[in-house]
C-alpha cells in the first residue's frame, strides 16, 4: 500500500484525497448500467370526438390546396406569355416607326396598356388566390363545425 510506505518513511500520514479526485469515477463504475425502472402500462384515454376524421379533413384540405396551386401556376404562366407577347408586339411596332414622335406615342400607349393589363392581372391573381384559400379551408372548417355541434349535443 503506497500510503503505508509513505507513513513509514516520513512518519506522516498521507494527505487526504481532494473532493474532486474522489468524485472522479473509475472505469469499472462508469461501465455499470443505470438500474431499469419498471414502466407502468399507459393510461388509455377516452376518444376525443373533435379529432375523429381530422386526418381526412387535412388530407382533403391539402389536396384542394395542391389543385389550387396548379391552377395558380397555370394562370401565372398564361399571364407571363401574354406579357412577353405584348413586349414583342411593342418592339415590332417600334421597329416600323418612321418618326421620333411615333416612337414617343407608341411608348406612351404601350405603357398605358401595360399598366392596365398588370392591374387586371393583379386583380385576377387576388381573386384566384382567395378562391384557393376558401376551397382549401372548407374541409377543415366543416370538420370544426361538426366537432362543435357534436359536443353541444
Amino acid at each position: 500500500m503506497p500510503g503505508a510506505k509513505l507513513r513509514k518513511a516520513s512518519g506522516k500520514k498521507p494527505p487526504k484525497k481532494i473532493a474532486a479526485e474522489a468524485a472522479i469515477a473509475k472505469p469499472a463504475e462508469m461501465a455499470k448500467p443505470a438500474p431499469v425502472k419498471s414502466v407502468a402500462a399507459p393510461v388509455k384515454l377516452p376518444p376525443l370526438p373533435a379529432l375523429d376524421g381530422a386526418v381526412e379533413s387535412f388530407e382533403r384540405s391539402f389536396q384542394a390546396a395542391g389543385q389550387g396551386a396548379m391552377a395558380l401556376n397555370a394562370k401565372l404562366i398564361d399571364m407571363a406569355r401574354t406579357n412577353v407577347t405584348s413586349g414583342f408586339d411593342f418592339m415590332t411596332s417600334l421597329a416600323t416607326a418612321k418618326h421620333p414622335a411615333d416612337i414617343a406615342r407608341l411608348q406612351m400607349s404601350y405603357w398605358d396598356e401595360r399598366m392596365r393589363a398588370l392591374l387586371g392581372q393583379a386583380h385576377e391573381l387576388r381573386t384566384l388566390s382567395a378562391e384557393i384559400v376558401a376551397k382549401a379551408n372548407e374541409p377543415i372548417r366543416a370538420h370544426i363545425k361538426r366537432s362543435f355541434t357534436a359536443e353541444a349535443a
